[in-house]
């Protein structure tokens, strides 16, 4: 049995998610820069690839939602870097919302450029019975 693409996508969610947290509030500060030189440039490279894991491993949620969840996340791992004795810093998570956002961004440009809803919803299930 193969398994489906969302479920792959929920369980590298799950590895990339404890990677990101073991290395965002671990011991481990500074690890990063042995993969991405900027502290920054990796903090969005991290939640980039959170929020599309997040909206592959999720697809009938609201896009929208899934990537103000990823940016809460990141002011979420600020507060407990905070309490962990790490720095905190508004720079890291305003790259945070800008990976997160990053991935949204082009799917709501295409939305606008597409038909009304109704319409999308039903090319969808027209899509759907030929599948």
């Amino acid at each position: 049995m193969v398994p489906s693409t969302q479920n792959a996508a929920r369980f590298l969610l799950i590895a990339a998610g404890l990677i990101c947290a073991v290395g965002m509030i671990g011991p481990f500060q500074g690890v990063e820069k042995a993969f991405v030189p900027a502290d920054k440039a990796a903090h969005f490279i991290a939640f980039y690839g959170l929020t599309a894991l997040m909206m592959a491993a999720f697809r009938k949620n609201r896009r929208l939602e899934i990537a103000l969840s990823a940016a809460l996340l990141g002011g979420s791992i600020e507060i407990a870097q905070m309490v962990v004795g790490r720095g905190v810093s508004l720079s890291d998570l305003a790259a945070d919302a800008a990976g997160a956002f990053a991935v949204w961004t082009p799917m709501w440009l295409q939305s606008l450029r597409s038909g009304p809803y109704e319409e999308r919803r039903a090319q969808a299930a027209k899509a759907a019975e030929i599948a």
